[in-house]
């Protein structure tokens, strides 16, 4: 079953800074026995994807949703530049679905942006990522005066701490995401580097979403080696870092008729009683769409896994 949450209209990257070095795009095309793969930029068949519509003449990606935008590439590579357009033009024609965007490639953006872009579309969200000090203060003056209705951070892979309040104090941000190294990489983040981020987000009521440890984390002095995926996702939920203010204001439009959509004209958001649980992206999810990939479990409304997280005694 394909990612529905994502849509990779071209595929490869080129390694661009040292948070790449143990890139989990070039990890997974290993365990598929396509390492060659992961350094050739070529277009997916996948281009058409939010424009798909199913046997009753409905759209297969619902209004409200939000697709994740080349998570298997860089968006602003250069090698994309002639099919760039073609993505906003589809972006342009969904302006019910919200469209993420994640780049380490800042210097690029602005001039990649569409000649309409103007103050940033409703519907789109910039973020981009920084693994150490080093990364931020390079890119974060650039990003800082792109124009963007909606723009995020990702501190990830963390592989040295960051001072990032010139970013959370801008009123630019809505929310920072954070994850330690994995996918065969070993380098050490470290829980006073989260601890203080988390401290500063709290401060400036910015959402701090901290996904997971990565494969070695390091708290008190002690050394942990967490191999599991899940294992590290866990973790991170526990350690009870992750703070949530508000959920960012999406004003999204009918691709019919282009009125303004109410909630009750957005995809209805379920989740998965058991896998939801002790998800740190849960208040900032736009839910499952039941794709039918999952068998024997139960959807819960919003309010319905609050209700489930307080009886297990989950709630940070």
């Amino acid at each position: 079953m394909a990612d529905l949450k994502s849509w990779n209209l071209w595929h490869g990257c080129k390694k661009y800074s040292e948070g790449c070095e143990n890139c989990y795009m070039y990890a997974l095309d290993r365990i598929r026995n396509v390492p060659e793969r992961s350094s050739e930029i070529v277009l997916t068949k996948s281009i058409n994807k939010p424009l798909e519509k199913n046997r009753k003449h409905e759209f297969k990606i619902p209004s409200g949703y939000c697709l994740r935008v080349n998570m298997t590439s860089d968006t602003f590579l250069e090698e994309a530049d002639e099919w760039r357009n073609e993505m906003w033009q589809i972006i342009k024609q969904r302006p019910d679905v919200r469209f993420y965007f994640l780049t380490k490639r800042v210097p690029r953006i602005e001039k990649c942006l569409p000649s309409d872009w103007n103050d940033g579309w409703e519907n789109v969200e910039l973020n981009i990522t920084c693994e150490n000090q080093r990364a931020f203060d390079e890119r974060w003056p650039i990003f800082e005066k792109i124009p963007a209705k909606h723009k995020g951070m990702n501190l990830a892979p963390l592989i040295g701490p960051i001072d990032i309040t010139p970013a959370i104090s801008s009123g630019q941000i809505e929310t920072v995401c954070l994850g330690g190294e994995s996918f065969g990489g070993r380098r050490p983040c470290h829980y006073e580097w989260i601890k203080k981020i988390s401290d500063d987000c709290e401060k400036y009521k910015v959402n701090f979403i901290f996904n997971s440890t990565g494969t070695v984390f390091v708290k008190d002095g002690k050394t942990y080696n967490l191999e599991m995926k899940d294992l590290q996702a866990t973790q991170a939920y526990k350690s009870g870092l992750s703070k949530f203010f508000v959920l960012p204001e999406y004003k999204l439009y009918s691709p019919y008729d282009g009125h303004l959509l109410s909630e009750n004209e957005l995809m209805r958001k379920v989740y998965n009683a058991e896998r939801c649980l002790q998800c740190t992206n849960f208040e900032i999810c736009i839910g499952c769409v039941d794709c039918g990939s999952c068998k024997n479990i139960k959807f819960v409304t919003h309010d319905e896994l609050i209700k489930l997280r307080q009886e297990k005694g989950l709630v940070k």
